[in-house]
């Protein structure tokens, strides 16, 4: 049985074009559009489909990452495909951490679509070239980041790494953890130096890149 698609994007001279050329592929047996978050809404919640497009035309990252948690939380068997604007491969990953099953970037083409369509229809992930290619080099630079990486980090460092990444300063983490600034500052000193990084940006960066905060 054929599965249906909605496209969630404007303007709406490109997706009226988009969905006939998905009708001449024969692959879905219906196709919607929507163009508001409203008509989404009621669609999902009355007629949900099996597969769904939502571009980054139509929202920011942070209101189409609260979209695909809502969606997927309500209903997991949506297979949701995002055409991305070159997002950060950390932006990627969350997205499939909350249940995406394909990205596309802006500048991918309708047969790389098609192929991710026929990757979904066959219960895999797919992820376009031009955003594996740099996945890969982050990968690459992450692991040779790691490698030049010292002893790991103590359960008290961890403690104070993850205060530093909610914002707070030497003074906050000193009251909240009951020991002294000079202390606060020796363990800051150790975290930059195990991590080789030089700054709290950096100890930011690294946390999130090691899944220690999201």
């Amino acid at each position: 049985m054929r599965p249906s698609l909605t496209i969630f994007d404007e303007p709406l001279l490109y997706t009226e074009g988009l969905s006939k050329l998905l009708e001449q592929s024969g692959i879905f047996s219906s196709i919607n559009l929507c163009n508001c978050q409203e008509a989404l809404r009621i669609l999902l919640k009355e007629n949900p489909p099996e597969f769904l497009m939502i571009s980054s035309n139509i929202l920011i990252f942070t209101d189409l990452y609260k979209s695909v948690e809502k969606i997927t939380t309500e209903n997991k068997r949506i297979k949701i495909i995002i055409i991305g604007n070159d997002y950060d491969v950390i932006d990627i990953r969350k997205l499939f951490n909350k249940g995406i099953k394909s990205y596309l970037d802006k500048n991918s083409s309708y047969d790389e679509f098609i192929k991710s369509v026929k990757a979904l229809l066959h219960n895999e992930i797919y992820i376009c070239n031009h955003a594996k290619d740099r996945m890969i080099h982050f990968i690459s630079n992450e692991q040779e980041n790691k490698s030049h990486t010292g002893d790991p980090l103590t359960r008290r460092e961890l403690e104070i790494l993850k205060l530093i990444c909610d914002g707070l300063s030497s003074k906050d983490i000193s009251e909240k953890l009951f020991i002294s600034i000079n202390t606060v500052e020796t363990h800051r000193k150790r975290i930059l130096l195990k991590l080789n990084v030089k700054n709290s940006v950096g100890v930011v960066k690294y946390a999130l890149e090691n899944h220690i905060i999201d």
